[in-house]
């Protein structure tokens, strides 16, 4: 909704006195700000690259390590890492890179999370971290490049543990798809006993699902996003990125958390299909000279 704003003048263009004179012709002005002049919400743009002496879970007796993963948190939007077995300081190669649309930087919060990945018992939390995203605000469009300071939990104060968390932070006004954009689906696959991994067929999630997984099916036409238009394909890749070789990525159940190394307890594995489109160039005009 825009805003009216209405204030009389005379027709000189002079305010309009308290107790206008007889020369005077009273004219209402109304200014409207449409939805398109309104602040448009921003997207802060989050790139992990590692984190450095976390807390070790693990007892001395099975490795003193940790599985470490993160979770990012802004509103409701909700991204996870991938999960690195045994190791205090985890680098994530490539770095992988997570996208918010921020309705309220000025209020709104990112609440980072780092967790170790458990097989039986509960996943242990390693330590927070808390950005508000208003730190940003008056920088838009402007990378920030830093180790944070993580507040380690309490139940490993004991080790003395100076963790951080390098991360690339950057407010901006707009997603990037205007030149670019990648869509994705995620095809996954279940083990069995004889006969291995199986495209995964169960009425909660089979072969192929959405990127959200807000839908799941059999076939791939059926979840794939609709392709932008006037925007060219470089066509369906598995991504390897984020997994094994041949990009997949391991967990116990389909609620993760997920990692690149097959082990006993993976009953279930994903990888990542990407498209990217990009907007094609245009011609440059042909002179008549």
């Amino acid at each position: 909704m825009g805003h009216n704003f209405k204030f009389p003048i005379c027709y000189d263009g002079t305010p309009l006195p308290s107790s206008p004179p007889s020369h005077c012709i009273i004219v209402h002005f109304t200014f409207s700000q449409s939805p398109d002049s309104a602040r448009m919400m921003p997207y802060l743009h989050v790139t992990l690259f590692s984190a450095e002496d976390l807390p070790r879970s693990d007892s001395i007796l099975l490795g003193g390590k940790s599985d470490p993963y993160v979770v990012f948190k802004v509103g409701s939007t909700e991204h996870r890492s991938l999960c690195h077995k045994s190791t205090l300081s985890p680098q994530w190669n490539p770095p992988e890179c997570y996208t918010f649309h921020v309705e309220n930087p000025t209020s709104a919060v990112l609440t980072i999370k780092i967790f170790d990945m458990e097989f039986i018992k509960r996943d242990e939390l390693l330590g927070t971290l808390i950005l508000p995203v208003a730190k940003f605000e008056d920088s838009m469009d402007v990378r920030h490049l830093e180790n944070y300071r993580v507040a380690v939990s309490s139940a490993f104060s004991r080790q003395n543990r100076q963790s951080t968390l390098k991360l690339q932070l950057c407010l901006k006004a707009t997603r990037d798809d205007d030149v670019e954009l990648r869509q994705h689906v995620w095809e996954n696959q279940s083990r069995f006993i004889r006969s291995g991994w199986k495209p995964t067929a169960s009425s909660a999630r089979q072969q192929w699902s959405a990127y959200d997984n807000s839908v799941t099916s059999t076939e791939f036409k059926n979840v794939a996003p609709i392709p932008p238009p006037e925007m060219t394909a470089s066509g369906w890749q598995f991504c390897i990125a984020r997994g094994d070789e041949e990009g997949w990525q391991y967990a116990i159940n389909f609620s993760g958390p997920w990692s690149s190394n097959c082990s006993t307890f993976s009953l279930v594995r994903r990888r990542l299909w990407e498209n990217i489109y990009r907007v094609a160039p245009k011609e440059s005009p042909i002179s008549d000279k």
